[in-house]
Formats: C-alpha cells, sequence, structure tokens
C-alpha cells in the first residue's frame, strides 16, 4: 500500500513563509522591536538551503531562468570582488549582500517545484489561514477591538496583513468555482479583516488583485459568473456593510472619524499620513539615485551617512552604517543598485507573466491568483520594500508559469491536481 506523502511538498514554501513575523512571534513573542537575530541566522540558512536546491534541481530550470540565474550570480561575484578590493573582505556589509542573496530563496523555490511538481494550494492556504489568524488571536487581539482601530493601534504589521491578500483571492476564485457559502465567507470574512487591520497599502493593493484576478479567471474552465453568485458577491457585503456602518454611526462613531481619517490620508498622501513620511524619505534620496542611476552605490551606499531626519525631532531616523531602511522597495533599489537593481529582479518575471497572459487557452485558478499577487505587489512595493517571503511566492509563480496549462477538457474543479505534478522520487512514498 503507498502512502501519499505530497503534502510534504508545501514545506519549503511555509519554510519561507515562516520568515514573516505572523509565523515567527509564535518563537519570539510580538515584544520583538526588530527582526530577532535568530530569524536572520534562518534566512541565512535558507540561503544556503536554496543554494543546495539549485545544485540538486537546476538542470530542471528553463533557460530563460537558468540564465537570470547566472547573471545573479555574476551580480554577486562581482560585489564579492569590489568588497574585497575596497574593504578588505569578501563579504563586508551582509546587509547589502542580502539583497542580491534573496534571490537565491526565490530561484530555489522555482526549481524545488520545477522537480517534484506544484504543491497542493488549498493545503498552503489553509497552513497560511490557521497560523494569521491563531497569530492574531493570541498576541494581537487588541489590534481588533474598535477602540484599538479608533486610536489607530496597529498591532498586526503591514507586512503579514498582506499575506490576508492570497487567502481572500483563493476563497473567491473556489467561490467562483464549485460556490459553497464556506469559501463565501472565508472571502467576505478576509476583505473586513484587512480594512480593520488599516494597512492603507494593503487596502490599495487588494483593490488591484480582485479585478485582475476576476478579469483572469474567464479563462479558468468552470469559472462561472452566474447571477446567483454574482448577487451573493454583490449584494451580502452591501447589506451587511450597510447594517454594520449603521451600527457603527450609532455606537461609535470615532471608528467612522478614523475611517474617514485613512481616506483623506490616502487622498492626500502628498500632505499628511505615513504616505507624506514616504515622500519626505524619497526626497531626501533622491538626489543620491540620480547621481548613480544605472548601478547605485552598491557596498559604498551603505557608508553613506543617514539621509532622511526624524521630522519631529530633525534627528537623524536611524543611525549611520546600519543600514538605510526603505519604505519602497523601488528606492531601496535604485538607491543600492540602480536601474539594473531593479530590472534584475523584475524583469524575467514581468517577461513571463506577459508570456503567459498574451497566449491563447485555459488558465489553472491558482495561476490567475499568483499572477493577480504579483501585479498588486507592483503596487505594494512603492510603499514597502520586499519581505523575504515575497521571494518564495514569486519563485511559486515561476512554477506555476513553467507549466502547461490544462486542456479545455481538463476539468478545473479538481482542486489542485489540474498542475499535473511530476512523479514523486520513491523516498516520498513506501510500500
Amino acid at each position: 500500500m503507498k502512502i501519499n506523502l505530497g503534502f510534504l511538498l508545501i514545506v519549503p514554501l511555509l519554510a519561507v513563509l515562516a520568515t514573516n513575523a505572523a509565523f515567527w512571534e509564535f518563537i519570539y513573542g510580538p515584544q520583538v522591536d526588530q527582526e530577532p537575530e535568530g530569524v536572520k541566522l534562518y534566512t541565512y540558512l535558507l540561503f544556503a538551503a536554496s543554494a543546495g536546491a539549485l545544485v540538486l534541481y537546476g538542470r530542471y530550470m528553463e533557460p530563460i531562468i537558468r540564465n537570470w540565474l547566472l547573471v545573479v550570480l555574476a551580480a554577486i561575484a562581482g560585489l564579492m570582488l569590489e568588497s574585497y578590493a575596497n574593504q578588505g573582505s569578501w563579504m563586508a556589509y551582509p546587509h547589502v549582500f542580502s539583497k542580491l542573496l534573496v534571490l537565491l530563496i526565490m530561484f530555489g523555490i522555482y526549481a524545488f517545484y520545477r522537480r517534484f511538481g506544484l504543491p497542493p494550494m488549498g493545503q498552503v492556504i489553509e497552513t497560511l489561514t490557521v497560523v494569521l489568524l491563531a497569530n492574531l488571536l493570541v498576541f494581537h487581539r487588541d489590534s481588533l477591538s474598535l477602540s484599538a482601530f479608533a486610536e489607530n493601534e496597529r498591532g498586526f504589521g503591514s507586512a503579514a496583513a498582506y499575506l490576508f491578500v492570497p487567502v481572500a483571492l483563493y476563497c473567491l476564485n473556489r467561490y467562483l468555482l464549485r460556490g459553497g457559502w464556506l469559501v463565501l465567507a472565508g472571502f467576505l470574512f478576509c476583505l473586513p479583516l484587512i480594512i480593520f487591520l488599516q494597512h492603507r497599502s494593503v487596502w490599495i493593493a487588494t483593490a488591484v488583485a480582485l479585478p485582475i484576478d476576476l478579469w483572469l479567471l474567464r479563462r479558468v474552465p468552470g469559472a462561472r459568473f452566474s447571477l446567483p453568485k454574482v448577487l451573493a458577491l454583490v449584494l451580502l457585503p452591501a447589506v451587511l456593510g450597510s447594517l454594520g456602518a449603521t451600527a457603527l454611526v450609532l455606537d461609535s462613531p470615532e471608528v467612522v472619524n478614523r475611517l474617514a481619517t485613512n481616506l483623506e490620508d490616502m487622498a492626500n498622501a502628498d500632505k499628511q499620513g505615513t504616505g507624506s513620511w514616504r515622500l519626505k524619505q524619497m526626497e531626501s534620496y533622491v538626489p543620491l539615485v540620480q547621481e548613480r542611476p544605472l548601478a547605485g552605490w552598491r557596498l559604498e551606499g551603505f557608508e553613506v551617512p543617514m539621509q532622511f531626519y526624524d521630522p519631529s525631532s530633525n534627528q537623524p531616523m536611524w543611525q549611520d552604517r546600519t543600514g538605510h531602511h526603505f519604505h519602497s522597495f523601488y528606492l531601496d533599489r535604485a538607491f543600492y543598485f540602480g536601474a539594473v537593481g531593479i530590472a534584475l529582479v523584475l524583469l524575467v518575471p514581468l517577461v513571463r507573466t506577459g508570456q503567459r497572459l498574451w497566449q491563447s487557452g485555459p488558465m489553472r485558478p491558482d495561476t490567475a491568483l499568483l499572477i493577480a499577487y504579483f501585479a498588486c505587489l507592483l503596487v505594494f512595493s512603492a510603499s514597502y520594500d520586499w519581505s523575504t517571503y515575497h521571494f518564495g511566492l514569486l519563485g511559486l509563480l515561476l512554477a506555476y508559469l513553467a507549466e502547461p496549462e490544462p486542456r479545455p477538457a481538463t476539468p478545473a474543479l479538481q482542486e489542485d491536481r489540474a498542475a499535473a505534478p511530476l512523479p514523486l522520487p520513491r523516498a516520498y512514498t513506501r510500500m
């Protein structure tokens, strides 16, 4: 008798997701102000494990991805030579090197799933949902209260709140494919929760992801935009939202005021709120970016004195020689590696995604989910630098794009089996 151990396929992806605070707070607790040293060490171990996966499974990579990997390795080697020549050490500033090394995680996830087949997305989403909700209930219960919302106390970080976006997209896709009140309830639960956690960048990302996902679902066999389903998606939130808004206005007007303030901050991002803070940081560093627009400052950037000052105290926001902590992926890569650094991360994923969208024929629901997630990540990147887990999900997207899509006759309702993964080696099955 064979025991199916296919669930082990989700372990590498979960190992990368574990770099998010929603996971590691179960070990270190929420009182840690900065990323613990243990998490940094764990991330370095992921770099090493990813390098091992590339050695073992690199032959399964597509030519375009393999060539991209060679370019990244050449960039890392060049940075090491520069470090040795100028600082006398092969890896003088790990903060700068990590911005290239983290790409190995993306390549490692991609190579692993090219070898063993795509993971069951349902198990990934279920595990992610359990971890996120458990973290909220155990460590951040106070952030779920109306008083916390009114006082803008956001105990849950933006990178963790952003993980609810793929959960919402997954529930939406499964509802349009199979129906069912449970997945509809999951979708309708995620949207208010995303709003309640008060990360405006996540709001915008969600608003971008949903229409793109719905547009892509038109190519998914079995997706039906029937009148009952559409009415349930539109009328049910409208009715519940109206009742909830009425109750809030009557019982908690301060919550409504807080929501109005958030919307006003989004509309006037250049004058108030965290958008104004980010704009000031960008204005502080744009002259340096313009000075070296092609390849950036690289290791010298670590030595550049802090350019951004706290508007309230007029003191440097961070100490010198601790790295420049940008609240924008684009500004971060442009400062350290210039336009080349941005292209090094985004060019091939954009090309592969464009190729898939240009192709005719059906699409898996999970491919649509990941493309929509990547699209909203491009928007989210304007406000935040990428977390480590973003590279893992990008590697998963590339693995999905590499697999042949199901033929029209293939039932799209067979969840997580439309990917037609490669057979598992004998080590994964036992007689």
